[in-house]
């Protein structure tokens, strides 16, 4: 409330959200215009905001434009509108925030106000745990040109025109401008989501980065737990395709099979990306889409347990990460696909500050980055969707019941990304069935999830990070199994210097 920058922090279940509202009913009281944002769609949602995507007026594809152009872009009428009305933005969840994404919101924000000061002299209001797990694929694209960074095998990434990027420093308060907001620096310590002291001092053991002693051990694997029907976390994504697999198998219900509608349209100025139209023999997926969130083929059963993987209606909480089952299926009609609406400048500027919008649609990418860009893609996703169901095997849609509430029909959804480094881009595209098998997740997905009953397994662990936010999903050690502990890491090095150098706490 005196004004000055914030970084808070504290262990999962220590109520940061709590304070954040809290922080945001304050100030909004004052009558400051309070921006609140995260870096996905699930985290948006979770605090009534918007992805930093959304309010910077970017799209996933952004990053590999040049600092230039995203700068220029600040001044259109409708981001530079919003960039220039905040008084006090708050971000949430940074610590899933690299070093390049925070240094280019702080430029945007001075360019668009033109002013010197950090963040254009916003009140910045940070807030996150860097003790969980760390920003995924940093330092994907050179902050000055866009241009792809090269992996070296020093743990850097290297920009031949610009120099390059240490591993040792993607975290966003390792960037310079995490330095030039000079922020009052808070740790919160008091846990409400734990009770049981010995459940938590565990977790703050791990949480800081020491290893787990053979007694605390004992205590996770050996006892007393209730966890029928629990949700189960695992460290590799193989491990959950096993699971996700033997409970599909189990189901007597009729399969419905969809295989994936990929499309590249290449610019042969782009001699380097030829390589990219590449098929696989088998079900004519494009290679350089094998790891794509959309799986290439996607088997559905009636009383199959799912996971949503786009933001279908966020007004309703149906985001990337949804749970539900499959309670049947909608026949195809051409007349009642979903249309996604163009939004036109006053459409923007009236929902500057209302992220969530209803309805069905189509391409609205996974994790809230919701698409902004210059060129409109929309009639080519509708045609990829249309053509996707129209040569299907069988034209049935899937009706999932959401454990939050809604029923509603889930469509094909067409993602279109923009490659290499001038216009007109080379496109690739897939368009499939936005979902997946729901009876396992990963521990990386679960992140900032809250489960009274979780069963978790450890023993293929790899990341530093993983054993903390696995077990502190947990509310308590009676909710939680561990079926397997592994050969755990230390803590991020770097994390802990910063939390040595911050709060004295090691």
């Amino acid at each position: 409330m005196t004004g000055q920058n914030v970084f808070y922090t504290g262990s999962a279940g220590c109520g940061k959200s709590t304070v954040l509202k809290a922080a945001v009913k304050r100030l909004r009281e004052r009558g400051l215009q309070v921006d609140i944002i995260a870096p996905t769609g699930r985290a948006a949602l979770d605090i009534n905001g918007s992805t930093t995507w959304t309010y910077a007026g970017w799209t996933p594809d952004s990053q590999k434009k040049p600092m230039k152009v995203l700068l220029n872009a600040a001044h259109g009428t409708w981001v530079h509108k919003r960039l220039n009305a905040t008084n006090v933005l708050i971000l949430d969840e940074v610590s899933m925030v690299e070093n390049l994404h925070f240094e280019r919101l702080n430029r945007l924000l001075k360019e668009a106000r033109n002013s010197a000061e950090a963040f254009g002299g916003v009140q910045m209001i940070v807030t996150g745990d860097s003790c969980q797990l760390p920003p995924v694929k940093p330092f994907k694209h050179c902050i000055e040109c866009g241009r792809e960074l090269i992996a070296s095998s020093e743990a850097t990434y290297v920009c031949k025109k610009h120099g390059s990027y240490r591993d040792i420093d993607k975290w966003a308060f390792r960037s310079r401008a995490w330095a030039e907001c000079r922020f009052h620096h808070v740790n919160l310590t008091n846990i409400h989501r734990q009770s049981d002291q010995v459940f938590i001092k565990i977790l703050q053991k791990c949480r800081l980065g020491t290893l787990p002693t053979q007694e605390d051990r004992n205590i996770l694997l050996n006892h007393e737990s209730e966890t029928d029907n629990a949700i189960r976390l695992f460290s590799t994504h193989d491990e959950v395709k096993e699971m996700n697999r033997s409970r599909f198998n189990e189901l007597k219900t009729v399969k419905k099979t969809y295989t994936c509608l990929d499309g590249f349209k290449w610019n042969e100025k782009h001699r380097h990306l030829e390589t990219k139209a590449e098929r696989s023999p088998t079900d004519r997926s494009l290679l350089a889409l094998r790891e794509h969130r959309f799986d290439a083929i996607v088997e559905l059963k009636e009383g199959m347990l799912v996971v949503l993987l786009v933001n279908l209606d966020l007004a309703s909480g149906l985001v990337n990460g949804s749970q539900g089952v499959i309670v049947g299926w909608e026949a195809y009609d051409p007349e009642k696909l979903p249309k996604k609406e163009k939004r036109e400048t006053k459409d923007r500027d009236r929902n500057v500050n209302k992220p969530h919008r209803k309805g069905p649609r189509v391409g609205s990418p996974a994790g809230g980055e919701e698409e902004d860009s210059h060129t409109d893609y929309t009639s080519l996703k509708e045609k990829n969707v249309r053509a996707f169901i129209e040569h299907a095997p069988e034209r049935f849609w899937p009706v999932v019941r959401f454990d939050n509430g809604p029923t509603r029909t889930v469509f094909a959804d067409s993602t279109i990304n923009e490659l290499g480094d001038e216009r007109p881009y080379t496109l690739i595209s897939r368009t499939q069935i936005p979902l997946m098998a729901g009876w396992a997740c990963s521990i990386h997905k679960s992140q900032g999830m809250t489960l009274s009953k979780v069963v978790v397994d450890l023993s293929r662990s790899f990341e530093q990070g993983q054993l903390y936010v696995a077990l502190s999903r947990a509310t308590s050690l009676r909710g939680l199994k561990v079926l397997g502990l592994g050969s755990q890491q230390a803590g991020n090095e770097q994390v802990r210097e910063f939390f040595w150098d911050k709060f004295r706490v090691r």
